[in-house]
């Protein structure tokens, strides 16, 4: 048997050293290691638990790439902040910017900044398209209360035809997320458009409910106590229709219950469905998901540059489509 060969521990440093000098590295130096990539999400209202399911979602996707950090900042509503927060992510270099605006003008001159120097901003939400993001990604918040608005027209045209009555009639209580914001605004909208296609259909209630749960529970106490009775009762979240489905307790039997975003989740919409708490749920798609793929193409495209816009399309889910969703999945996403 031959021994191994014992090669002085002087050569064997002199030789690595004249490897590294070949190669340009430097004695001692670690290996490099992958680049790692900034991602910064910027939320406007991160406590809503629309703001908070983007935020999962992305982590959930970010989790699979090594080469990217994610960095999350929330301006909770002030403009301000938002500003800052976008300055302070500026400083990372990143390579994109994911940012649901408080004040689209506020942040306009920084995000054209970004673009130039060849980040990749992506606003999130119909308010993104008045900043020169490089793309925007939203969903028609009018269109989600027109959905959420004719489930309630055929709902009650059914009832009326089964009780062989000739008009089609009934009370709705609406539980906006604010007074004044432009989602509630838009989706209200909706709403009282597709209503108005049968005229004995009417609001007898409008409040904000917060976008909370307890929010949902005090206006349908509120409604009790100053309606008689009501038919529907539709919430511009799920978590507000949750909470508005425990208030009514023995009355719920009785009451038509709608929500909005139908995400998959103990408090999202298709679950709920899906479990009998609520009667229906529109569909809110989740923007960073495609907002994702583009970051994947980015990276393994450098010159890959999105279209300036792309518009997501709702979905009204129903018991009758809830299992299909549950089992395949929601709409494909558009291509880029």
């Amino acid at each position: 048997m031959i021994g191994a060969l014992m090669i002085p521990r002087r050569f064997i440093a002199l030789l690595l050293t004249a490897l590294c000098l070949v190669s340009g590295c430097k004695p001692g130096a670690e290996p490099e290691g992958p680049v790692i990539r900034t991602i910064v999400l910027l939320t406007a209202q991160g406590e809503r638990p629309y703001e908070i399911a983007q935020m999962q979602n992305l982590m959930r996707l970010v989790a699979v790439k090594a080469e990217v950090n994610l960095v999350t900042q929330d301006a909770a509503g002030n403009a301000r902040k938002q500003a800052e927060q976008f300055g302070e992510a500026m400083k990372t270099k990143p390579l994109a910017i994911l940012v649901t605006p408080v004040n689209a003008l506020a942040l306009s001159d920084q995000v054209n900044a970004a673009v130039q120097m060849g980040v990749l901003v992506i606003g999130l939400g119909e308010a993104a398209s008045a900043m020169p993001c490089s793309t925007v990604l939203s969903c028609d918040q009018r269109e989600l209360g027109r959905l959420a608005g004719d489930v309630v027209v055929r709902a009650l045209t059914r009832r009326a035809q089964d009780e062989a009555k000739p008009e089609v009639t009934g009370r709705v209580v609406e539980i906006r997320g604010d007074e004044t914001g432009e989602i509630s605004t838009a989706r209200h909208e909706g709403f009282v458009e597709m209503l108005h296609k049968a005229p004995g259909i009417v609001v007898v209630h409008d409040a904000p409910g917060a976008w909370t749960k307890q929010g949902g529970k005090d206006r349908v106490t509120e409604a009790l106590r100053l309606q008689s009775s009501f038919d529907v009762l539709y919430a511009h979240n799920d978590v507000m229709a949750l909470g508005a489905g425990e208030a009514l307790k023995d009355l719920r039997a009785n009451v038509l219950l709608i929500g909005t975003d139908g995400f998959v989740g103990e408090e999202g919409g298709l679950t709920l469905v899906s479990r009998g708490d609520l009667d229906a749920s529109i569909f809110q798609p989740i923007l960073v998901d495609l907002a994702w793929r583009m970051i994947a193409r980015r990276l393994s495209e450098p010159a890959f540059t999105p279209k300036p816009s792309y518009r997501l399309t709702p979905l009204a889910i129903t018991p009758k489509n809830s299992s299909d969703l549950m089992r395949d999945g929601m709409p494909a996403l558009p291509e880029l």
